[in-house]
Protein backbone atom coordinates (compact mmCIF):
# COMPACT_ATOMS: atom_id res chain seq x y z
CA UNK A 1 0.00 0.00 0.00
CA UNK A 2 2.68 2.58 0.34
CA UNK A 3 4.48 1.76 -2.47
CA UNK A 4 1.34 2.42 -4.11
CA UNK A 5 1.03 6.07 -2.37
CA UNK A 6 4.35 6.71 -3.28
CA UNK A 7 4.06 6.53 -6.81
CA UNK A 8 0.95 8.39 -6.69
CA UNK A 9 2.65 11.08 -5.39
CA UNK A 10 5.30 10.88 -7.78
CA UNK A 11 3.30 11.01 -10.45
CA UNK A 12 1.54 14.19 -9.01
CA UNK A 13 4.58 15.66 -9.06
CA UNK A 14 5.89 15.11 -12.20
CA UNK A 15 2.40 16.27 -13.51
CA UNK A 16 2.30 19.84 -11.26
CA UNK A 17 6.17 20.17 -11.89
CA UNK A 18 5.44 20.53 -15.59
CA UNK A 19 2.63 22.46 -15.43
CA UNK A 20 3.80 24.89 -12.13
CA UNK A 21 7.02 24.53 -13.51
CA UNK A 22 5.98 26.31 -17.10
CA UNK A 23 4.25 28.95 -15.13
CA UNK A 24 7.19 29.64 -12.62
CA UNK A 25 9.36 29.85 -15.52
CA UNK A 26 7.14 32.47 -17.45
CA UNK A 27 6.98 34.37 -14.19
CA UNK A 28 10.49 34.05 -13.33
CA UNK A 29 11.25 35.46 -16.65
CA UNK A 30 8.40 38.53 -16.56
CA UNK A 31 9.86 39.36 -12.91
CA UNK A 32 13.21 39.65 -14.33
CA UNK A 33 12.04 41.89 -17.41
CA UNK A 34 10.41 43.70 -15.07
CA UNK A 35 13.16 44.05 -12.62
CA UNK A 36 14.91 45.25 -15.18
CA UNK A 37 12.56 48.30 -16.19
CA UNK A 38 12.22 49.32 -12.68
CA UNK A 39 15.84 50.21 -12.40
CA UNK A 40 16.36 53.92 -12.06
CA UNK A 41 17.95 55.10 -15.45
CA UNK A 42 15.44 53.63 -17.39
CA UNK A 43 13.39 56.56 -15.94
CA UNK A 44 16.06 59.20 -16.85
CA UNK A 45 15.71 60.37 -20.13
CA UNK A 46 19.62 61.68 -19.91
CA UNK A 47 20.43 57.73 -20.23
CA UNK A 48 19.09 57.59 -23.53
CA UNK A 49 21.93 58.43 -26.32
CA UNK A 50 19.96 58.44 -29.37
CA UNK A 51 16.18 57.84 -30.85
CA UNK A 52 16.87 54.42 -31.52
CA UNK A 53 17.37 53.99 -27.64
CA UNK A 54 13.79 54.59 -27.33
CA UNK A 55 12.63 52.27 -30.16
CA UNK A 56 15.24 49.41 -28.66
CA UNK A 57 13.39 50.24 -25.46
CA UNK A 58 9.62 49.85 -27.01
CA UNK A 59 11.09 46.22 -28.41
CA UNK A 60 11.63 45.00 -24.49
CA UNK A 61 8.55 46.42 -23.74
CA UNK A 62 7.02 44.79 -26.20
CA UNK A 63 8.34 41.57 -25.08
CA UNK A 64 7.37 42.16 -21.69
CA UNK A 65 4.05 42.71 -22.54
CA UNK A 66 3.93 39.46 -25.05
CA UNK A 67 5.00 37.29 -22.23
CA UNK A 68 2.59 38.80 -19.82
CA UNK A 69 -0.09 37.85 -22.36
CA UNK A 70 1.63 34.23 -22.28
CA UNK A 71 1.49 33.86 -18.52
CA UNK A 72 -2.13 35.13 -18.48
CA UNK A 73 -2.85 32.12 -20.92
CA UNK A 74 -0.85 30.05 -19.26
CA UNK A 75 -3.14 30.44 -16.13
CA UNK A 76 -6.13 30.68 -17.61
CA UNK A 77 -5.48 27.18 -19.12
CA UNK A 78 -3.94 26.00 -15.48
CA UNK A 79 -7.28 24.02 -14.75
CA UNK A 80 -7.31 22.02 -17.97
CA UNK A 81 -3.07 21.44 -18.29
CA UNK A 82 -3.29 20.28 -14.96
CA UNK A 83 -6.49 17.46 -15.10
CA UNK A 84 -4.46 16.56 -18.48
CA UNK A 85 -1.10 16.25 -16.98
CA UNK A 86 -2.64 14.24 -14.10
CA UNK A 87 -4.36 11.88 -16.29
CA UNK A 88 -0.77 11.36 -18.70
CA UNK A 89 0.29 10.29 -15.41
CA UNK A 90 -1.78 7.64 -15.41
CA UNK A 91 -3.59 8.79 -12.39
CA UNK A 92 -7.75 7.56 -12.53
CA UNK A 93 -9.90 10.46 -13.76
CA UNK A 94 -12.13 11.04 -10.78
CA UNK A 95 -8.85 10.70 -8.44
CA UNK A 96 -7.06 13.74 -10.72
CA UNK A 97 -9.92 16.13 -11.02
CA UNK A 98 -10.09 16.25 -7.04
CA UNK A 99 -6.01 16.62 -6.78
CA UNK A 100 -5.93 19.62 -9.63
CA UNK A 101 -9.38 21.16 -7.74
CA UNK A 102 -7.16 21.23 -4.35
CA UNK A 103 -3.62 22.50 -6.45
CA UNK A 104 -5.59 25.07 -8.02
CA UNK A 105 -7.50 26.38 -4.90
CA UNK A 106 -3.89 27.05 -3.64
CA UNK A 107 -2.64 29.66 -6.17
CA UNK A 108 -3.50 33.09 -4.79
CA UNK A 109 -5.92 34.14 -7.82
CA UNK A 110 -6.68 37.50 -6.61
CA UNK A 111 -2.99 38.21 -6.27
CA UNK A 112 -2.38 37.47 -9.72
CA UNK A 113 -5.36 39.03 -11.19
CA UNK A 114 -3.83 41.84 -9.34
CA UNK A 115 -0.53 41.62 -10.35
CA UNK A 116 -1.79 41.12 -14.32
CA UNK A 117 -3.90 43.76 -14.34
CA UNK A 118 -1.30 46.14 -12.38
CA UNK A 119 1.56 45.10 -14.99
CA UNK A 120 -0.87 45.75 -17.88
CA UNK A 121 -0.73 49.49 -16.54
CA UNK A 122 2.75 49.35 -15.60
CA UNK A 123 3.14 48.53 -19.28
CA UNK A 124 0.98 51.29 -20.93
CA UNK A 125 2.44 54.05 -18.30
CA UNK A 126 6.04 53.03 -19.96
CA UNK A 127 4.88 53.72 -22.98
CA UNK A 128 3.59 56.82 -22.52
CA UNK A 129 7.09 57.94 -20.98
CA UNK A 130 8.40 56.48 -24.01
CA UNK A 131 5.99 58.53 -26.22
CA UNK A 132 6.67 61.73 -24.50
CA UNK A 133 10.43 61.32 -24.98
CA UNK A 134 10.11 60.49 -28.77
CA UNK A 135 7.94 63.22 -29.03
CA UNK A 136 10.40 65.93 -26.91
CA UNK A 137 13.85 64.82 -27.66
CA UNK A 138 16.19 66.86 -27.02
CA UNK A 139 14.10 69.32 -24.94
CA UNK A 140 15.76 68.26 -21.72
CA UNK A 141 19.14 68.28 -19.95
CA UNK A 142 20.23 66.64 -17.13
CA UNK A 143 18.86 67.86 -13.93
CA UNK A 144 20.87 68.64 -10.07
CA UNK A 145 19.91 65.68 -9.12
CA UNK A 146 20.74 61.95 -10.55
CA UNK A 147 18.28 60.54 -12.82
CA UNK A 148 16.64 63.73 -13.25
CA UNK A 149 15.90 65.89 -15.98
CA UNK A 150 14.96 69.67 -16.84
CA UNK A 151 12.90 70.16 -19.68
CA UNK A 152 13.01 73.75 -21.77
CA UNK A 153 9.19 73.87 -20.60
CA UNK A 154 8.03 73.46 -16.90
CA UNK A 155 4.92 72.16 -18.74
CA UNK A 156 7.40 69.22 -19.65
CA UNK A 157 8.78 68.96 -16.65
CA UNK A 158 5.56 68.43 -14.77
CA UNK A 159 4.21 66.09 -17.23
CA UNK A 160 7.82 64.46 -17.01
CA UNK A 161 7.75 64.09 -13.05
CA UNK A 162 3.95 62.77 -13.11
CA UNK A 163 4.82 60.06 -15.52
CA UNK A 164 7.63 59.32 -13.46
CA UNK A 165 5.68 58.73 -10.56
CA UNK A 166 2.89 57.26 -11.98
CA UNK A 167 5.24 54.41 -13.44
CA UNK A 168 7.19 54.38 -10.04
CA UNK A 169 4.12 54.05 -7.79
CA UNK A 170 2.75 51.29 -10.01
CA UNK A 171 6.04 49.33 -10.04
CA UNK A 172 6.27 49.45 -6.36
CA UNK A 173 2.40 47.24 -6.28
CA UNK A 174 3.28 45.35 -8.49
CA UNK A 175 6.54 44.37 -6.35
CA UNK A 176 3.67 44.07 -3.39
CA UNK A 177 2.20 41.79 -5.71
CA UNK A 178 5.25 39.57 -6.27
CA UNK A 179 5.91 39.22 -1.87
CA UNK A 180 2.27 38.71 -1.77
CA UNK A 181 2.73 35.85 -4.23
CA UNK A 182 5.57 34.12 -2.81
CA UNK A 183 3.75 33.89 1.26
Amino acid sequence: MQDMVSKLQDRIKKATDQVLGRILKEEQDIHLRFSYLRKPERLDPNSFKSKADITIWRDSLQQLKDKEVSLDRLYADADLDLGNALIQQRINEAIADQIKNELLKSFPWSVIKKKSDLMQDYIAEHEELLTFYDKNWGSWKPGSAPGAATFSNGQLTGTFRNLKEKINTTGQKIDEQYKGMSE
